[in-house]
């Protein structure tokens, strides 16, 4: 029962941390937009003739420029907050993942949790097994890449 809550509580926190994920994506295109657009009017304000004319040439591209300027700060600061939500997300998951996996090792039997662990050709039913550890490496890959591919090379080797 703890076990489904937390599985359930793991998948919103995964979806979260996509929809996430993609708003932030959007937001480093805008932000890239916007700062070639800035650089575009600066330039264009950069004239090598201004010094000699006695007016104001681009005025209306120096107050673009500003408002550009004010809102490429608001997308900073949203990415900001974006970065600190995603820092919430990989905490939490990573609270949960360990949750789980202490929940999941309580719950086994005494035998199959230290057959589970090394997983070993020569077992009664080495198929289920296997399929056992690598559902549980399909659960950790998005959370945890480096540790499924550790998991992973673990059952190769124990292939062998």
């Amino acid at each position: 029962m703890i076990n489904d809550f937390l599985k359930k509580y793991q998948e919103e926190l995964i979806s979260g941390k996509i929809q996430l994920k993609e708003d932030m994506d959007l937001l480093e295109t805008k932000i890239k937009e916007e700062t070639k657009f800035l650089k575009v009017l600066e330039e264009s304000n950069d004239s090598y003739f201004v010094e000699f004319t006695p007016r104001d040439i681009n005025s209306k591209n120096k107050e673009k420029a500003q408002e550009v300027k004010e809102i490429l700060d608001d997308l900073n600061a949203q990415m900001e907050k974006k970065a600190q939500q995603m820092k919430f997300y990989d905490g939490r998951l990573v609270e949960v993942n360990a949750l789980i996996t202490n929940t999941v090792v309580i719950n086994k039997p005494l035998n199959e949790e230290s057959v589970s662990n090394n997983v070993d050709v020569n077992d009664n039913n080495p198929t289920s097994l296997l399929i056992d550890k690598l559902s549980e490496i399909k659960n950790l890959i998005l959370l945890d890449p480096y540790r499924a591919q550790l998991d992973l090379d673990n059952i190769i080797t124990s292939l062998k």
